[in-house]
């Protein structure tokens, strides 16, 4: 259902005339917009995928068939990324692409829509040059920014109307091409300045597109991939509610929801398309995924497994969400993965932080600061909410208030299984310990007898040799303060080890280290039996028999 403003008619008096639009607020919806100039780079990923999901859905491209390019130049002077989407049409493409704050794109439907990202670029570029085509066309149109007289133009000319400015520093050409059957759209960002390091650098910039770009999961991920969306297709939509009175600012109205899906997997369809990056000499493509993998670095350590993945939403049925999550404490080690995201058309917005804003509680924010133990996508329908201009949040409508209330659910779910994990490692950690220091009171009482026990020294050896196997295996994924104590546990389990091996000679002791010598012999040359040839084996065998005596 489409909302309507109503304005009421005049009463009386004189309109105004037309107001001036002066170069300042130019300046601040283009080079002043966006906090990050990475985000820049976003906005023309973000309209790319609207141009090829708006091809697929007029058969001028098939599903699946979407990509996009960003190819680096060698010199680090220039960007350009390219689609194979719809393209714009010769009769419409210059007024398209000098327009300000007038996007044609219908908002909830696509993930642009305020017709303002597609100039962010003027920031840290000489030339912003856009070239288009659309299938049919025999001609493709070319349009140029001259980015450093803009700048200028904005700063020195406050007065001057916005539309003159950009009309004195905007030139086009339309050139025949041969291909009628082509659509594309490429955007050039030519000699770069003071450009953010993701438009120079191959490895930045796919780390920041593994995050904000709406593209699929990893192979590595992929059967938790396919569990999540299994789970969501079960999901069945809520009913939506009849709309709240016309004087009730406060319900939220649901009825824009109202579509055939029957499973939330059709309402907020996983979609995604190919990304790849372009750079070095010779020229190497790289095609970008999310950064979720199934194992991944936690605090001090490497290889943390994700155990299992979960799926939420709301009675509201305005969202899903995916959850990933694991046995060890901690922190996610990179920043591409920790914490939970909040995506619109599979699409970012703002980074892992956004989510600690989410609860609408003081006390929930401050207790969600364990929202980076967890790794997880929350998928909202952008019929439900409106980005701000920024895309660093959502306008505080009724609608966005009740989202953040069911994910205050999840919240306080999650941050009470964090609570839990690392109490249930610390009583862990507390197990090994009482466990070390039984067996250094065993090793003290076989150190200090008078006569040496060799049946307790070998249950010290095998008891400490598996303990120090539950230690290592604790240490995986153990936050920094724990860490330390199991490194003191194991340094205290070698020194029981060695002192053992260097108790003052007896006749038992004697026995006991001729025992050892055997086994540690036998076992070495099992494994050299394996790798050497005959004729050096025997002579290492003579060899170690001559040492070990």
């Amino acid at each position: 259902m489409a909302l309507s403003t109503r304005i009421r008619p005049r009463t009386g008096g004189k309109a105004v005339p037309l107001p001036l639009i002066g170069s300042f607020l130019l300046e601040s919806i283009t080079t002043g917009m966006y906090g990050e100039r990475k985000n820049a780079i976003r906005e023309y990923i973000q309209n790319s995928y609207d141009g090829i999901q708006a091809a697929i859905e007029t058969k001028v491209l098939r599903p699946g068939a979407g990509k996009v390019t960003l190819t680096l130049a060698p010199d680090g002077k220039a960007l350009v990324i390219m689609d194979n989407g719809i393209g714009l049409p010769h009769r419409v493409a210059v007024n398209t692409l000098t327009a300000v704050g007038a996007s044609r794109k219908e908002r909830g439907r696509q993930a642009g829509f305020r017709g303002i990202g597609r100039l962010a670029g003027i920031a840290f570029c000489k030339t912003l040059r856009f070239r288009t085509k659309a299938a049919g066309d025999d001609v493709e149109t070319i349009v140029e920014f001259n980015c450093e007289q803009l700048r200028n133009g904005m700063l020195n000319s406050g007065r001057k109307p916005a539309a003159e400015l950009i009309s004195a520093c905007t030139t086009y050409h339309q050139p025949e091409v041969s291909d009628e059957r082509s659509h594309y759209f490429e955007v050039s960002l030519v000699g770069l300045r003071n450009a953010p390091v993701e438009a120079t650098d191959a490895l930045q910039l796919k780390a920041f597109l593994s995050q904000v770009a709406p593209v699929d999961f990893h192979p590595d991920f992929r059967n938790f991939r396919d569990e999540i969306l299994e789970q969501v297709e079960d999901m069945e939509t809520p009913q939506v509610p009849d709309p709240p009175d016309e004087d009730d600012e406060d319900t939220p109205d649901w009825t824009v929801l109202e579509d055939d899906a029957s499973t939330m997997l059709e309402r907020i369809p996983f979609n995604y398309i190919s990304v790849s990056i372009r750079s070095g000499t010779p020229v190497r493509e790289d095609q970008v995924f999310k950064s979720f993998r199934k194992k991944l670095g936690v605090d001090d350590s490497d290889n943390v497994p994700i155990t299992e993945v979960t799926v939420k939403t709301g009675k509201s049925g305005a969202w899903w969400a995916w959850i990933g999550h694991k046995t060890k404490p901690g922190q996610y080690q990179e920043e591409t993965v920790s914490g939970l995201r909040l995506r619109l058309k599979n699409i970012q917005v703002d980074g892992s932080e956004l989510i600690s804003l989410v609860p609408t509680t003081n006390e929930l924010r401050s207790a969600f600061r364990w929202s980076n133990w967890f790794i997880g996508e929350i998928y909202i329908d952008p019929r439900a909410v409106v980005p701000n201009a920024r895309r660093d949040n959502f306008e505080e409508d009724p609608r966005w208030l009740a989202i953040r209330e069911e994910l205050d659910s999840v919240c306080k779910e999650l941050t009470s299984e964090a609570r839990k994990i690392s109490k249930d490692h610390q009583r862990s950690v507390e197990v090994l310990d009482a466990k070390a220091e039984k067996l250094r009171t065993d090793y003290l009482k076989v150190t200090n007898a008078k006569s040496f026990d060799v049946k307790k020294a070998e249950k010290i050896l095998r008891d400490s040799e598996s303990l120090q196997k539950d230690v290592e295996k604790a240490s995986v994924g153990a936050p920094s303060s724990e860490q330390l104590r199991l490194k003191s546990i194991t340094k205290e389990l070698t020194q029981i080890r060695v002192g053992i091996l260097e108790k003052p000679s007896t006749p038992e002791y004697g026995r006991f280290r001729a025992t050892i010598k055997a086994e540690f012999l036998k076992v070495t040359l099992s494994i050299l039996n394996q790798y050497l040839e005959i004729d050096l084996y025997q002579d290492i065998k003579e060899e170690l028999e001559k040492k070990l005596r």
